[in-house]
């Protein structure tokens, strides 16, 4: 009897050292259990509150975290007119997010929609990845916006001047697609990778080269002419050569955008420019030697 007495009062012991030492922690979790039934409820609340009929706030619609290029360039408010403004009515649909979060994915303004959510005052909150402009495309209808990826974008101008600070693209012979889809012909393709090339040089190109000419593209009007053009706001033209990866005997991108940078800080009216030769313009015949970086042949120049 002695023995089993002793043997509780030790797992009595043991009992109360136990809670001694998650005593602390009581506390904590009671806050976070509190919390959590909060935010729980709040949830709760929200939901029944706008399934509720007799609220219908007036909807409208917001980028969360928009890039900067998107504030400083105003397109927030055009890229979200691609979309119609959901009525009052609309927002007790169970359905309505997942609607908006469509109609902006196929509005060609966006790469992918991460999130949309109702929020109490009427807005539809919009986390997505935003397709930038970079050139306008000359097209038989007018002047389309693309991107990067040669993504045709919404709007449709009927004129770009020379002097808007937007690089233009002429001379593509290619089909124009859809919006939301990219420009596949190989003229396209090559003229939207020199505007992305141009177009990360910063403002001294943006402003300093107003065209992207394509329509000798691979000599198929002249064979012995320039294959891509450059155009100045002033009228100047600026030769470049072969598509970028198709030169031969020619300068690099590198070389070529140098040279066109000196000649966009000197100013001053020139009718041409030829950036695409070797500054020697010289040529000499010699063995064919591997250009790995640059993805190409070239010859020995002296």
């Amino acid at each position: 009897m002695a023995k089993t007495a002793k043997t509780t009062k030790t797992a009595g012991a043991v009992g109360a050292g136990w809670f001694g030492s998650v005593r602390p922690l009581v506390p904590v979790v009671c806050v976070g259990l509190m919390i959590g039934a909060a935010a729980y409820g709040l949830e709760r609340l929200k939901h029944h509150v706008c399934r509720t009929t007799d609220f219908r706030p007036p909807i409208r619609l917001a980028l969360v975290d928009p890039p900067e290029w998107v504030v400083s360039e105003k397109w927030e408010p055009r890229i979200l007119a691609s979309i119609p403004v959901p009525g009052p009515d609309e927002w007790i649909d169970p359905n309505l997010a997942r609607r908006v979060a469509e109609q902006l994915e196929a509005s060609g303004w966006v790469r992918e929609v991460h999130r949309v959510t109702r929020q109490m005052d009427g807005t539809i909150a919009i986390k997505c990845d935003c397709r930038r402009p970079i050139a306008m495309v000359l097209t038989p209808k007018g002047y389309v916006p693309i991107d990067r990826e040669a993504v045709r974008l919404p709007e449709l101008y009927t004129s770009v001047s020379a002097s808007s600070g937007w690089l233009r693209i002429v001379g593509v012979e290619s089909p124009v697609p859809k919006v939301s889809e990219p420009f596949e012909g190989e003229d396209a393709r090559a003229a939207v990778r020199l505007a992305s090339l141009l177009f990360e040089q910063g403002d001294a190109f943006t402003f300093g080269i107003s065209a992207i000419d394509v329509i000798n593209f691979r000599g198929r009007r002249d064979k012995r002419a320039c294959h891509v053009k450059l155009w100045t706001p002033d009228g100047t033209e600026i030769k470049w050569g072969s598509a970028i990866g198709e030169e031969v005997e020619e300068n690099t991108p590198a070389e070529k955008l140098a040279q066109i940078a000196v000649m966009l800080k000197e100013g001053g009216p020139q009718a041409q420019v030829d950036v695409s030769v070797y500054p020697t313009r010289t040529i000499v015949p010699a063995d064919l030697a591997v250009d790995s970086s640059a993805g190409r042949t070239r010859r020995t120049s002296r």
